[in-house]
């Protein structure tokens, strides 16, 4: 009788020790998908077109191919820019 009670008790434990390695697989396994999801989402992230601005910025008054305003800041040479006597008086 004794013998018989060892024996399932020892059946038991091995019963519970097989679901519960059953419950970590399944974890495991759910784990490595959700791991490869986020790779392959990141590489999809990666890959979508960018979307490009293009800035544009008036050139104004080039004087023997040098650039003296650009877009109203003035830049080079200062005694014959309008920037600095918008009205042509003579100084």
């Amino acid at each position: 009788m004794e013998n018989m009670n060892n024996d399932s008790f020892a059946t038991e434990l091995l019963q519970e020790v097989r679901l519960q390695t059953k419950r970590w697989f399944v974890a495991f396994v759910i784990m490595v998908v959700l791991e490869l999801g986020t790779i392959v989402g990141f590489v999809w992230y990666l890959t979508l077109p960018i979307e490009d601005t293009i800035t544009t910025q008036a050139v104004e008054d080039i004087e023997d191919g040098e650039i003296t305003q650009i877009g109203g800041d003035n830049y080079g040479k200062s005694g014959s820019d309008e920037a600095d006597n918008p009205k042509g008086d003579k100084e």
